[in-house]
């Protein structure tokens, strides 16, 4: 049975997320789901449900749970004047999808704050299935986004993710003919 990914873009609908430099976390966040969902569909057997308007948490775990994923990533764009990627999750259950996560995002030149064990947020607590939040770089740290705030590099960053998600869930890669 192919498996399934639940991509969460983090903030959408109504919810712009943290701003930071001309920026809104939002914007950021839907543009890389939808290039780490291309990529996925692309280049592995898999089915993804791309999820970028969604204003109620509940309705995003609700949506992941009911359609049966294998694996929940949620994307992000941190704030409060740090430098850096941070992998989240909920437990040591989930540590090694957060471990692959960081590995992929620091083999495309980001440094990592590291995996973190968040079993506070509900896009982790309310799934059930491993799940991962990803905050790939600080909106507020000029330093920080100038690396990861246009459409190649956050190409770049979906791509990581994708190969994250892949090696986690040992999926197939495509025969392209």
């Amino acid at each position: 049975m192919m498996k399934k990914i639940y991509l969460d873009a983090g903030h959408g609908g109504s919810d712009p997320g943290a701003c930071g430099n001309g920026l809104k976390e939002a914007d950021l966040a839907i543009k890389v789901i939808k290039y780490t969902a291309a990529e996925l569909k692309n280049n592995y057997a898999c089915k993804v449900y791309t999820d970028i308007t969604a204003d109620s948490l509940n309705t995003i775990c609700s949506r992941a749970n009911k359609w049966g994923a294998d694996l929940v990533l949620s994307n992000h764009f941190n704030a409060g004047g740090g430098d850096g990627f941070e992998a989240l999750v909920y437990s040591i259950k989930t540590k090694e999808l957060g471990l692959i996560m960081e590995k992929h995002i620091k083999k495309i030149g980001q440094n990592s704050r590291g995996v973190k064990y968040r079993p506070d947020l509900g896009i982790l607590r309310l799934t059930t299935m491993p799940a991962v939040l990803n905050e790939i770089a600080f909106i507020d740290n000029k330093k920080d986004i100038r690396d990861w705030d246009e459409n190649a590099e956050l190409k770049k960053v979906a791509k990581a993710q994708a190969k994250a998600v892949a090696e986690y869930l040992k999926l197939p890669k495509k025969i392209n003919k």
